[in-house]
């Protein structure tokens, strides 16, 4: 199914994640757990033609620009209208802005030290007309064409962002206050930062807990309509936090069911620096989206030593999972009405723009 852009843009206010639930509601922390004998439904026919007519961008060996090529993506959201799609790669420049016909609008953000530059940001989010790029120690807000806006340093260590509730930004990066108080969640207003609290309402021993089992893995973020979805995959088991918008507060904290083979062993991989030790049989989370106002995540799973199956997009509330196995890709955003975006790694790195009404029958998600 062809993908056909939306509306204008318009201009947005710049807000950085801040108080979540400061002001919402107490906190709902009810686990929602699946049954264990969930069936995966097989979707990798559905998905095949639709995937395989998608616009790649980013695709060709040989580009006819450096900036059309990636190294490795590290995150790619498409614009509110859906008339970009803006993505972070590893390598100057930073920043890429993408026709929906996968043709190069802009690239910018080069490697250094001053205004307009990065040393080695690890996270983005687009709201509207503004660009939201974070790296250790630092901020910054550019425009759509690479005007700085502003910058700021930070004292987190970012590592996701999604659209904001309010045409702003929601961010996720551990860090500690003076007076000893661990924030994971935050919002900057115009990059004037205000800490969220996500365990509003939880007992000492559960913020403890928290504390102690966030190992600092990647955490993934994702907004779609009234709803947000932070997911861990340090957690044990796994745990997705819903939100609700306006005024962001926790909804719900639902835990990832286990419906893996039985553990054969383990391996040990390194991810972005560090060792992790893997069992096999279990999933290695990529990606999240909001489909249908239900989360969505995608997984590979290991299978053997070295080598994962075909991507797994789970419910993170319930309902069957879903296998596709013709190729490894992971969500990166999903827009009602207007797209999906996945990312695969073959056979180069690039991003797959898919219909998304038709991604949304293809598994089968039914509305929340």
């Amino acid at each position: 199914m062809p993908y056909s852009p939306k509306a204008d843009l318009t201009c947005g206010a710049l807000l950085l994640l801040a108080g979540l639930l400061a002001c919402g509601s107490e906190g709902d922390f009810t686990e929602l757990g699946v049954a264990d004998d969930r069936e995966v439904v097989d979707v990798s026919a559905s998905l095949e033609a639709l995937i395989g007519s998608g616009v790649r961008i980013g695709a060709e060996v040989n580009p006819d620009s450096e900036a059309e090529a990636f190294r490795r993506i590290l995150d790619a959201q498409l614009t509110p209208d859906g008339r970009f799609v803006v993505a972070l790669d590893a390598s100057p420049p930073f920043v890429r802005v993408f026709n929906p016909d996968g043709s190069l609008e802009a690239a910018f953000l080069p490697r250094g030290e001053g205004p307009g530059e990065a040393e080695s940001p690890e996270a983005l989010a687009v709201s509207n007309d503004r660009i939201l790029v974070l790296e250790p120690g630092r901020a910054s807000v550019l425009t759509l064409d690479g005007e700085l806006v502003e910058d700021r340093p930070i004292d987190f260590w970012p590592t996701s962002a999604a659209r904001g509730c309010a045409d702003g930004f929601l961010v996720y990066g551990p860090g500690a206050y003076d007076d000893g108080s661990i924030v994971w969640l935050r919002s900057f207003q115009a990059l004037e930062e205000t800490p969220v609290s996500i365990l509003e309402g939880a007992s000492p021993a559960e913020v403890s807990a928290y504390r102690s089992r966030d190992r600092g893995r990647p955490s993934r973020l994702a907004r779609a309509g009234g709803l947000a979805v932070l997911h861990h995959d340090g957690r044990d088991p796994p745990e997705t936090f819903t939100l609700s918008c306006p005024g962001v507060r926790t909804s719900t904290v639902d835990t990832v069911p286990e419906f893996t083979e039985p553990v054969v062993g383990r391996e040990q991989r390194v991810t972005g620096g560090a060792v992790r030790t893997l069992q096999l049989g279990s999933y290695i989370f990529t990606g999240a989206a909001i489909l249908n106002r239900t989360p969505i995540l995608s997984a590979w799973k290991i299978v053997e030593s070295g080598t994962e199956s075909g991507t797994h997009f789970i419910p993170a509330r319930g309902g069957s999972p879903a296998l596709y196995t013709s190729s490894r890709v992971a969500l990166l955003d999903a827009q009602p009405g207007q797209a999906v975006l996945l990312e695969a790694s073959f056979p180069v790195p690039h991003i797959i723009m898919v219909d998304y009404d038709a991604f949304v029958r293809a598994l089968g998600v039914e509305p929340h």
